[in-house]
């Protein structure tokens, strides 16, 4: 990376690192007055310069092939929610779903898409703004492109410059991947965390039991489609491999007795009793809402889960 970044890139994305977690009210601290007075030398950037312009969620610098940093701003007037945190304090997040502009006249937009994929295929860090309100942004830190999904937003997971190395909970997940760190404790401690953040994006959308409309929240289960064990990094926490479900409709759709066509049709195995169908009020009338992007994950879970009796 040293080889692609120029030492003032590098330095101000080592700034990013060290500034993580501060509060930066007006431009000045990110931008300098004005463009005849950016940010000074300072002990991270051998030069004047700015850590972001301000003008879009991308900042490319001029004649460079990556993005350095990224303004996350969750208005629902631009992109809504984009910032997956790892706790309610907002400091830490697990990941962020970049997205490009969506504007198809905006000038700039293809040249923003290329160098975000240049970052991805060169490991390139990014640091992060998060836009709290006007005039108001809080330092995240370092961010590392991991993957672009098929809607053209690109996954961030959390990156140390320190060690050159993705965040610890990140590392955590790819030691028990690799067998470096065989913990079953461990794993459940990354699991329940997920369950915990996925949980929380699933009731932003719905507080209910998508197919009888129970309302407990303590009792609402967020329930994979495609199996946590099953499933990527990234699957695990996206709120579409996910339906909200009161206890029961859980262990009948994770035990695969009952599934979903792609347009919310309930299938219902012929495994269970009459009686059973009729007490948890399974009929072949019920139908859920789904979106689009639910549809790859309710395939997997007919061809993997959904049981009969032959």
């Amino acid at each position: 990376m040293v080889d692609i970044l120029e030492v003032t890139h590098e330095g101000i994305l080592k700034k990013f690192e060290f500034l993580k977690g501060d509060l930066i009210v007006g431009k000045a601290g990110i931008k300098g007055v004005n463009s005849e007075e950016r940010l000074p030398q300072d002990q991270h950037v051998p030069e004047a310069h700015i850590l972001h312009n301000l003008v879009r969620g991308f900042y490319k610098p001029a004649g460079k092939p990556y993005i350095l940093s990224y303004q996350a701003t969750e208005s629902n007037k631009n992109y809504g929610k984009q910032i997956i945190w790892s706790d309610e304090s907002e400091t830490e997040f697990l990941h962020i779903e970049m997205a490009p502009p969506d504007k198809e006249n905006d000038p700039s937009k293809k040249s923003d898409i290329v160098a975000a994929r240049y970052n991805l295929n060169h490991n390139i860090p990014i640091g992060i703004l998060h836009k709290i309100k006007k005039g108001h942004n809080r330092i995240l830190g370092l961010g590392i492109i991991t993957s672009e999904r098929d809607d053209g937003v690109f996954i961030v997971e959390p990156y140390s410059f320190k060690d050159n190395s993705l965040h610890p909970l990140e590392q955590l997940k790819r030691l028990i991947k690799n067998e470096e760190l065989n913990t079953s404790f461990v794993s459940e401690v990354v699991q329940r965390r997920g369950q915990a953040v996925f949980k929380k994006k699933l009731l932003e959308d719905s507080a209910e039991c998508a197919i009888c409309g129970m309302d407990e929240p303590s009792l609402l289960i967020a329930s994979h489609i495609k199996p946590w064990k099953c499933s990527s990094n990234f699957e695990r926490l996206d709120k579409f491999n996910g339906l909200l479900l009161c206890p029961n409709h859980d262990k009948l759709f994770d035990q695969g007795l009952i599934t979903f066509t792609d347009d919310g049709k309930v299938i219902i195995s012929n495994l269970l009793t009459p009686k059973t169908k009729n007490t948890l009020g399974l009929t072949e009338y019920l139908c859920i809402y789904l979106d689009e992007a639910h549809k790859k994950y309710l395939s997997w879970h007919r061809e993997n889960c959904f049981k009969v009796k032959q």
